[in-house]
């Protein structure tokens, strides 16, 4: 929050004391329709009861959920499942990472079912430019957020969280140093560090002390302004791509 509230809708970007500085692409790198409850149905198998849309658009998480549990329970993805039901279970996380992550919102109940037009093809998923889509939606809420009283940010705060931690060098946590064999797959950007703080001490309490940091940043150095590409010898050790 002390940095959205730095958030300049006029330009998108953080002013910070010494400099300006945005979230871009380069960090985002990790028609008419038939009705969404009938194409819910085609892409999942889910009839969902009338009661559980909202407005032929809009989808109570909690059913969601239920259903998902539903399926685990009597049918457990495994290497032996049809592909068929494997791509209905993947229209159905997919429709909660969208919600829950990507494109959050502050109702807290519903998911949009907007989104099933663009998973209904699995294989065309990558090429939709997912990252611009992302950083646009994250830009509304920062705006919204800060010229508000809101305290939740309708963002993907992950995204904004790893940006923090790669370029503004007070807030960096501890760089990890994992045994050799850790990370024999791929795993993401942001386990290069570890907090090194409880999960339970990190309240809304901090948000004066982070105020006040962002307040006396004197030096350039305080920003990272070097592309992730100059610090790939630095990476390599922690994981094989970016």
């Amino acid at each position: 929050m002390a940095l959205i509230e730095r958030w300049q809708s006029e330009t998108y970007t953080f002013h910070l004391r010494t400099s300006k500085a945005t979230i871009t692409l380069q960090d985002a790198e990790p028609q008419v329709l038939p009705p969404y409850r009938d194409e819910l149905t085609r892409l999942t198998g889910f009839v969902a009861p009338a009661g559980d849309i909202s407005g032929q658009s809009r989808l109570l998480l909690s059913a969601l959920c239920a259903h998902l549990r539903l399926i685990d329970m009597q049918h457990p993805i495994g290497e032996d499942m049809p592909r068929a039901d494997v791509d209905r279970s993947a229209h159905l996380y997919l429709l909660i990472i969208f919600r829950a992550i990507l494109f959050p919102n502050t109702s807290g109940s519903h998911v949009s079912l907007m989104y099933l037009r663009y998973i209904d093809d699995l294989a065309e998923l990558g090429c939709y430019s997912w990252g611009a889509t992302v950083l646009g939606y994250m830009y509304r809420g920062f705006c919204r957020c800060s010229m508000g009283t809101r305290v939740e940010v309708p963002a993907f705060c992950s995204l904004l969280q790893i940006w923090v931690w790669t370029r503004l060098r007070p807030f960096q946590p501890i760089p990890t140093h994992p045994p050799a064999d850790y990370f024999a797959v791929p795993v993401p950007y942001a386990r290069r560090w570890s907090r090194g703080v409880r999960r339970c001490a990190e309240t809304y309490h901090n948000l004066l002390p982070f105020r006040d940091q962002l307040d006396r940043m004197k030096a350039q150095t305080a920003f990272i302004w070097t592309s992730y590409d100059h610090n790939l010898d630095e990476l390599s050790a922690f994981c094989q791509y970016m």
